[in-house]
């Protein structure tokens, strides 16, 4: 995939003030921070342009070629240090270690998925084009794809993987009727699963009910909720003392795991919640970029 203007403008951060203010406490100007989901690079290039050094962690090579080319065109690069890396965030503590960024004052997670990455058909994230694949792996070298999954799971087992985010009765109704149409033509694209979607689940409103279809199969394709629980633990260890902790959920599975961690974290004495509500984002921002109208930030300070 090559490096456009459009690509790189169809993509804005979310709550880049709210993380900006979130961090204030933790010494931006000459601190170490970690942006475990770097995307485009957005949250980096403001801690950056506030005088941090930032480590940047992400899972798809084509995000991290994207975000490098936009850090080194922008008139940030050279006013702060960066390095960026690509792997998973579930294994940040290792990562900091290799790259000897351990006792960092910040670290942010991100956890919604780019604008390029749903709005290319490469990704195989956004139902926009019903030609596109089933793909939607965060990261190209990984095996499984969504096809894989609607092709080869028990009906049991789709009922439960859609059951995260469809109540029991749409979710029951659609693998009854996934596993019935690949009896006949197995899935492959896009336009396969919207077909059956729209079948199960009629369109009411202005928010196809597909959305919460595709995200279902997103979060089993890349362990996404697996992957959370098994990071924030350790990055709460690579964090020094007064450190801050902030992540960006998307939805309320997600936005659940946060704070059931955090309220384990300062339970145990490891952590002092810095949000007992999850802040959302203004409204002007919300105009200008609607996906930021399900973002919530948590922050946590490392005690």
């Amino acid at each position: 995939m090559k490096n456009t203007t459009t690509n790189i403008d169809t993509h804005r951060s979310v709550m880049t003030r709210e993380v900006i203010e979130a961090f204030a406490s933790a010494h931006l100007k000459g601190g170490r921070f970690i942006d475990a989901t770097l995307g485009m690079g957005g949250h980096t290039l403001e801690l950056m342009k506030h005088g941090a050094t930032v480590l940047g962690i992400e899972y798809d090579q084509r995000m991290l070629n994207l975000a490098e080319d936009r850090i080194k065109e922008s008139q940030t690069n050279g006013i702060a240090s960066y390095k960026l890396v690509q792997g998973n965030f579930r294994d940040i503590l290792d990562i900091a270690q290799k790259n000897t960024f351990t006792e960092a004052d910040g670290i942010l997670f991100d956890l919604g998925i780019s604008n390029v990455q749903l709005m290319h058909p490469e990704f195989g994230f956004s139902f926009s084009n019903p030609e596109a694949k089933l793909d939607m792996r965060a990261d190209s070298k990984a095996q499984v794809k969504a096809k894989d999954l609607l092709n080869i799971l028990r009906e049991d087992q789709l009922r439960e993987l859609f059951s995260e985010t469809l109540n029991y009765p749409e979710a029951k109704k659609l693998s009854f009727e996934i596993v019935k149409r690949r009896s006949l033509v197995p899935f492959n694209k896009v336009g396969d699963l919207l077909e059956v979607c729209a079948r199960v689940m009629p369109t009411k409103g202005k928010i196809n009910p597909a959305t919460k279809v595709f995200l279902a199969l997103r979060i089993a394709v890349n362990s996404e909720m697996e992957n959370v629980r098994e990071a924030l633990p350790k990055a709460i260890e690579v964090l020094k003392e007064g450190g801050i902790l902030a992540v960006i959920t998307f939805h309320s599975t997600e936005d659940r795991i946060v704070k059931d961690l955090f309220a384990d974290l300062e339970r145990f004495k490891r952590g002092e919640i810095l949000t007992k509500k999850p802040i959302s984002a203004g409204e002007d921002e919300i105009m200008e970029n609607p996906k930021a109208r399900s973002a919530k930030l948590r922050v946590i300070k490392k005690i």
